[in-house]
């Protein structure tokens, strides 16, 4: 089966391409080239489709250009990685060339084979390196591996909490999810109530246990009061505009992807922080939690058992020496247990 990961939504446009342009140069990862999606296709393991400890894998890496000022010719690839629970096979491979906009995958498959004993859910770390005609550039990506579980809601229980005004340090609310291990397949963060007097001010960011962050709203709603049921999810069909209306009751598209934290630790301490920019209106945080979904992995199929020996040849020892014409049939070339008389 063969699946497609996109990490990031992606929009071109030539504000973004001339940004990158103005870039100082340097001898890798400063050309206009970043990561698009990944293809991924199981050609090894338990046959689910899904990337897990224990497969091998066929990779195709898309790329796309920012640069509309030129188009990157004799391209290749070499494949790598940091981790010692994957091992690269089949790490180079031709490239088309890179032209503005247009997202292009390597010619021949890349190969990675995921060991047995890493730990389902964790995101796999792979670097790039091109060779183009403008010179060498590295482009990061991760392979995230599992399959998500069932949600469960967390709620915090350090609220209701003043936010302090005007403070760039901001409010920093906690739900403590417990346990010992395992991996985050899939996040929701649920404003159950935010009473703010100007949600404008307000930008509210889903810190992880082992530190990353991801903005889910940022200086939205103008003079508008209060969040009330407000939830972000990936899922969701559109953002927080600056046109939306508060309170923002419904499922709204974070600022920035959850799906950043799959592979983080789901076991630990998740923070909301919540940073009031601007002085002169006040607020609480009154209610929040998030919904969170375990990374799964299947186990992978028992080795094959090897054929059983053929069985011994029979022996003619002594039972039916006629041949039915009369005949005596010739003994047998090898000894037999003797029979008592």
């Amino acid at each position: 089966m063969k699946r497609m990961i996109r990490t990031h939504l992606r929009q071109v446009v030539t504000a973004a391409a001339m940004m990158a342009l103005a870039a100082a140069p340097a001898a890798h990862a400063d050309l206009a080239v970043q990561h698009d999606s990944l293809a991924v296709t199981e050609t090894a393991g338990n046959g689910n489709g899904v990337a897990e400890p224990g497969d091998t894998l066929a990779l195709t890496e898309n790329v796309m250009s920012l640069d509309g000022s030129q188009t990157f010719t004799g391209v290749s690839g070499t494949l790598a990685t940091t981790s010692s629970d994957v091992t690269v096979g089949s790490a180079s491979s031709a490239y088309a060339d890179l032209v503005f906009g247009v997202p292009t995958g390597n010619a021949s498959p890349f190969s990675a084979s995921l060991s047995n004993t890493m730990e389902c859910g964790a995101s796999v770390p792979f670097t790039l390196t091109l060779q183009t005609s403008a010179g060498p550039t590295d482009v990061p990506f991760d392979l995230p591996t599992g399959s998500a579980g069932p949600f469960t809601a967390y709620d915090s229980a350090d609220v209701p909490r003043a936010i302090p005004d005007g403070d760039t340090l901001g409010l920093s609310s906690t739900v403590t999810i417990g346990g010992s291990g395992g991996r985050v397949k899939g996040m929701r963060v649920r404003i159950g109530h935010i009473t703010h007097t100007y949600d404008g001010d307000l930008t509210l960011t889903l810190i992880s246990p082992d530190g990353r962050s991801v903005k889910l709203v940022g200086a939205k709603g103008g003079s508008g009061d209060d969040f009330v049921d407000t939830v972000f999810d990936d899922a969701a069909t559109a953002p927080i505009r600056s046109t939306t209306l508060a309170p923002f009751t419904g499922t709204f598209q974070p600022a920035q992807p959850l799906s950043a934290l799959d592979g983080a630790p789901l076991a630990g301490t998740w923070t909301l922080k919540i940073v009031d920019g601007s002085p002169g209106d006040i607020g609480t945080l009154d209610a929040w939690g998030v919904d969170a979904s375990p990374a799964l992995c299947a186990p992978q199929p028992p080795p094959s058992s090897p054929p059983p020996p053929p069985p011994p040849p029979s022996h003619d020892c002594g039972q039916g020496n006629g041949l039915g014409n009369g005949k005596a049939k010739p003994k047998p070339q090898h000894d037999c247990p003797s029979r008592p008389h």
